[in-house]
């Protein structure tokens, strides 16, 4: 079975409360563990989003997980 381990998550967010923030991650990390068959071996990863004005905290997380298994089925 594919796993993917990540030792650390830094967001670098403007205009999310520190609860909202918190959420984010939390989804971030519930969409990762969702994901079918994603695994990689990468040291460090960088990604950048751009929100809509007016994206919802769910919205945001899935387009940072999409981004982010993108990125990792490219590296396999």
């Amino acid at each position: 079975m594919p796993q993917l381990t990540i030792e650390r998550l830094s967001l670098r967010l403007s205009g999310l409360s520190e609860g909202d923030s918190r959420h984010l991650a939390r989804l971030i990390g519930e969409g990762l563990a969702e994901a079918p068959g994603i695994s990689g071996d990468r040291k460090a990863m960088q990604i950048g989003i751009n929100a809509s004005a007016g994206s919802s905290v769910q919205e945001l997380s899935d387009q940072i997980v999409a981004e982010l298994v993108r990125q990792l089925a490219r590296s396999v």
